[in-house]
């Protein structure tokens, strides 16, 4: 699949799972489950998506996602959708993929797991859904990724997600 096609089906899935939050929402139960989701923005993945994205625009390869992003939001969008299958762990990194079963219990199971790490401060913790390396790991990741031959980027890709 090309690059291009790839990315617009990607972004197709962020609306799709945007738009299967939405009416979960609506329901009371889930939605006094998973309110601290909603103190400092209502998560949206396709802006989240978005934001992810135009990060990626840079290199085509690779991006870091910072515990201590100035947008909470993002990093816990990002581990809803690392839950979702929009990015699969392959070694100590995370690959862009389409999630294979986006569904309504998908998006609430992913919300419920990141509610679920909420501290006795009322802290959310997406570190614990997600694998993380250290930052100078991820920068020095990026870098031979950046200098990588796309073919063989996309190779390896297919590799360690066979």
């Amino acid at each position: 699949m090309g690059r291009r096609k790839f990315y617009g089906r990607w972004f197709l899935a962020a609306a799709k799972a945007q738009a299967l939050w939405k009416p979960a929402l609506k329901n009371p139960n889930f939605q006094k489950q998973v309110d601290r989701l909603s103190v400092l923005a209502l998560p949206d993945f396709g802006i989240g998506a978005t934001v992810l994205f135009s990060r990626l625009e840079t290199n085509f390869a690779s991006i870091i996602v910072s515990l201590n992003e100035e947008d909470e939001t993002l990093v816990e969008e990002f581990a809803m959708m690392a839950a979702m299958g929009f990015f699969v762990l392959t070694g100590e990194r995370y690959q862009m993929v389409i999630p294979p079963r986006l569904n309504m219990e998908g998006v609430k199971t992913a919300a419920l797991k990141l509610a679920e790490t909420e501290d006795e401060n009322y802290f959310l913790h997406p570190e614990y859904l997600v694998a993380t390396v250290q930052y100078s790991q991820a920068k020095e990741w990026q870098v031979r990724l950046r200098h990588m031959d796309e073919g063989h980027r996309c190779a390896d890709r297919k590799l360690l997600l066979s």
